[in-house]
């Protein structure tokens, strides 16, 4: 019976050993390899602190916009438990089928270009497979929860993979390149259609075209129905009083003349004249 009271201890003990053992490489992997840079890129995306509950900002940072979509992310109820976004050469890599469904259905929110986020840590960590720059981000605005009225702010990983030895050799102005890939601070120049564009000036409309003068024959009315100007004597008599006992002959009445009747149409020579001209060339129209 002691036997297998002691068996099983030892097999837990030498457990308990190989994970040690397991775990001292790892040890020595989280060892930060690059603090300058992350110094560097903190001046730069200034942190921000907030409240245990993340409903309150205690200290503002940077606000920072997504260049690209892809990014998943949980709600901050779920604080033991963040979605780790690996990226690597610029683009955020896709999970596999099975972590997509698990994280769907823990809730998931998949951010897209052009959200907003807070940077709330910054760590670096070199491992066995090169190095790595580890951003947590949470949402600027709080989102729909699925499944529920209430609205949260979520928050994620974004891990930038790097070869080894990356962050110590590089300067920090080009590692900010390789994370602004993805992480830009906010310049207010990308938001969805909120500043509407300026339409282009409308076009000036076209130069009225100049008249056409039309020639004519002499004597010929200029206008098209020959009828306002033309060679009218009618028109141009010197004024007469028609008013007096002989219209036709002033200043010395007649008698016999009727006062009643006006003189003869002015207008019968005019309308011979047209007549007798229009016969000649009565189209004659020069463009």
């Amino acid at each position: 019976m002691t036997r297998f009271t002691r068996f099983p201890q030892t097999c837990i003990a030498a457990a308990f050993a190989l994970a040690s053992v397991s775990l001292v490489p790892c040890a020595l992997a989280s060892d930060k390899p690059a603090a300058g840079v992350v110094d560097a890129l903190e001046k730069k995306y200034v942190v921000t602190q907030t409240t245990p509950d993340f409903a309150q900002i205690t200290k503002d940072g940077t606000t920072m916009a997504l260049k690209c979509a892809g990014v998943y992310s949980f709600p901050t109820t779920m604080t033991m438990v963040k979605p780790d976004n690996k990226v690597v050469d610029g683009k955020v890599q896709t999970p596999g089928m099975f972590v997509r469904t698990t994280w769907t259905k823990m809730g998931a929110h998949v951010l897209q270009a052009g959200e907003k986020v807070y940077i709330t840590k910054i760590e670096s960590k070199s491992e066995l497979t090169g190095d790595m720059l580890k951003f947590t981000v949470l949402t600027v605005d709080q989102l729909d929860v699925s499944g529920s009225d209430a609205k949260k702010k979520y928050d994620a990983y974004v891990s930038f993979k790097f070869k080894k030895g990356y962050l110590d050799e590089t300067p920090p102005d080009q590692v900010e390149q390789a994370i602004e890939s993805v992480l830009a601070p906010d310049t207010g120049d990308d938001s969805k259609g909120s500043q509407p564009q300026q339409q282009a000036a409308a076009p000036a409309p076209p130069a009225r075209p100049a008249a056409v003068e039309q020639g004519v024959p002499d004597g010929v009315p200029v206008h098209a129905d020959g009828v306002e100007t033309a060679a009218d004597v009618g028109q141009h008599v010197r004024p007469v009083d028609q008013r007096r006992v002989d219209p036709q002959r002033q200043p010395f009445p007649n008698p016999l003349a009727d006062g009643q009747q006006l003189d003869h149409v002015p207008q019968l020579a005019g309308q011979a004249e047209v007549g007798r001209v229009q016969r000649v060339d009565p189209l004659d129209g020069h463009v």
